[in-house]
């Protein structure tokens, strides 16, 4: 990549973002960055690419990239998921490895630090939602002892409530190289708007119909027009299934007006601009194996 600009004493790199689905990955880029970047949502596996944020002060520039829950799996879609996390580890200067204090390390701890052993990456041990009152704290330390980890490396924080986020920013500079600044001081992400949009509705609908539709469902934009005060956008909602239509588009087409209402409201805010939104629902049976598309969609 060509740098942008250099400074004196200033220093940037890359760092991924890894753990465990639903441990708090994408609250923390956005917490970071200070924008909505990556899709929160507690629905395992809801981020599918890897997306840079881009955080830059006096110090520097830092460019994360939030990848995929880590989860093992054979199915195809897993797959595609789990070779973005293996490329994110070897492109980048430093990990961010997020535990959820709730959660007591299990299989998918072990294979993580036994992958993140075999680079020569720095690590950082970030152990998130520390605002929670019930935790595994002490399973969580024991076992990071066991694995080698020194205290030093560890960060508790609550990307949340941003509690630590300001001591993780000044570790995260520690672990940096002098460097260039790569991207315009101003940006926050290196995201397309098509991405961007398209990213804003699948996260509405996942939020909206977690506890009834699977995220086996992508989004895709047929139309995107920048006008001056205004957003022309035509969207489409591709499911897999027939029956995942009528959950999407609701009772007199009232699950897709809502989903529709905010999605408009989000993408206003985030673009500063008036936004003409129309959404569809498509089937498209067994998308999610398809491995060509698969691979569209992940990368």
């Amino acid at each position: 990549m060509l740098s942008y600009l250099r400074k004196s004493n200033m220093k940037s790199g890359f760092v991924s973002i890894i753990g465990r689905p639903s441990t708090g990955k994408s609250t923390l880029l956005n917490s970071i960055c200070e924008h909505q970047i990556s899709i929160v949502s507690s629905t395992p596996q809801t981020t599918r690419n890897k997306i840079k944020g881009i955080f830059t002060d006096k110090r520097g520039q830092i460019i994360f990239i939030d990848t995929p829950g880590f989860h093992l799996s054979k199915k195809k879609f897993n797959i595609a998921l789990m070779n973005n996390i293996y490329s994110a580890i070897t492109e980048t200067e430093l990990i961010l490895y997020v535990i959820d204090i709730q959660d007591e390390p299990s299989t998918e701890e072990n294979e993580i630090l036994t992958i993140i052993s075999k680079t020569k990456t720095n690590l950082i041990v970030v152990i998130n939602k520390i605002d929670i009152l019930k935790t595994k704290e002490k399973e969580i330390m024991l076992f990071l002892e066991k694995k080698g980890i020194k205290k030093d490396s560890i960060i508790k924080i609550s990307a949340k409530k941003k509690t630590n986020i300001e001591i993780l920013k000044d570790k995260i500079y520690e672990n940096l190289q002098e460097g260039p600044l790569y991207y315009p001081e101003e940006y926050y992400t290196d995201q397309t708007m098509n991405l961007r949009t398209s990213e804003i509705i699948r996260g509405v609908v996942i939020k909206k119909l977690k506890e009834e539709l699977p995220y086996s469902l992508y989004t895709e934009i047929e139309l995107l027009e920048d006008r001056k005060n205004k957003l022309l956008i035509k969207a489409n909602i591709i499911v897999a299934g027939e029956s995942q239509k009528g959950i999407i588009v609701g009772k007199e087409g009232k699950g897709i007006k809502s989903i529709g209402e905010e999605a408009r409201r989000i993408i206003s805010k985030i673009f500063e601009k008036k936004c003409d939104l129309f959404l569809q629902v498509k089937l498209r049976k067994n998308w999610n194996k398809n491995t060509k598309l698969i691979k569209n969609l992940v990368n």
